[in-house]
């Protein structure tokens, strides 16, 4: 019964593995990288002002693939005023569909603050920081879940039923 277990398991990482560029592209990679989504209490200037920052902080590290980029003093400069090049906003309701309650004291429901940015403009910031824009290919990512509950393990997959 192990082997077979193992073998299923085997089994499931070679149909994942030959699955993984199997997905559709549904907008332009060079896009995605200039978006960024962000979670904030409410729709308040000072929740809002975070927001974009954290976008801008995600965007420069994707765009140029350096996570090291936004530790520097000169980043964070830029990190400061990352409302004035953002190019546009939106929100989503997190909790859309869902009536307003109030049971910490605030009527601030959590949205995605999804922001915008004009290619141009993200690469200038990242010339004055001594960077560039990562144009070549990207690797792939693949993700294997394996959850061990006592008795049984289980790989984790989009199709299976119980893994949602």
């Amino acid at each position: 019964m192990e082997g077979a277990l193992k073998r299923l398991g085997m089994l499931g990482l070679v149909l994942a593995s030959t699955l993984v560029g199997a997905s559709p592209v549904l907008s332009d990679p060079v896009d995605d990288l200039y978006r960024a989504d962000a979670i904030v209490t409410g729709q308040r200037a000072e929740t809002r002002e975070a927001g974009f920052r954290t976008c801008l902080e995600r965007v420069l590290v994707r765009v140029s693939g350096d996570q090291r980029l936004v530790a520097r003093p000169e980043a964070k400069q830029m990190l400061a005023q990352a409302a004035s090049v953002v190019h546009s906003f939106s929100y989503r309701d997190r909790m859309a569909g869902m009536p307003v309650h109030d049971e910490q004291g605030t009527y601030d429901r959590p949205y995605d603050l999804t922001c915008l940015y004009d290619q141009e403009v993200v690469d200038g910031l990242l010339a004055e920081l001594g960077s560039r824009p990562w144009r070549g290919e990207r690797p792939s990512l693949a993700v294997f879940l394996k959850v061990k509950r006592p008795g049984s393990e289980v790989y984790v997959s989009r199709e299976g039923l119980r893994d949602e």
